[in-house]
């Protein structure tokens, strides 16, 4: 199966055509690594968003015309991420932006320009 996704993670692997079986994965990594490389995120090869979350259950949600946008929470655990991933996963880019702006906690919108 071909993904239009890729996964990149801090310490330098990169998949290309990722599974949802291959973000599971990059979570246990991550939840192993130090907090210096316990990150990794997510593109769509069509689509120009972007999905990072951090060692520290930081998630960051990037989009925008020139990817210049960003809105960010913190997560209360590793399930919440798999839920967030499988929305980008299911191309569902606008309920999962909306998911983040509507958590209670740490919504944060940032523009770069």
């Amino acid at each position: 199966m071909t993904t239009n996704i890729w996964i990149e993670k801090a310490w330098g692997d990169s998949i290309e055509n990722a599974t949802f079986d291959d973000i599971k994965t990059a979570i246990e990594e991550t939840i192993r690594m130090d907090e210096e490389h316990g990150a990794f995120w997510v593109g769509h090869m069509e689509n120009e968003f972007v999905l990072e979350v951090h060692k520290n259950l930081d998630l960051f949600f990037v989009y925008g015309e020139n990817q210049d946008e960003q809105i960010n929470t913190k997560l209360y655990n590793w399930e919440e991420a798999k839920h967030f991933f499988k929305l980008y996963f299911d191309s569902e880019f606008e309920k999962l932006k909306t998911e983040i702006e509507l958590r209670p906690f740490n919504y944060k919108k940032m523009t770069n320009g």
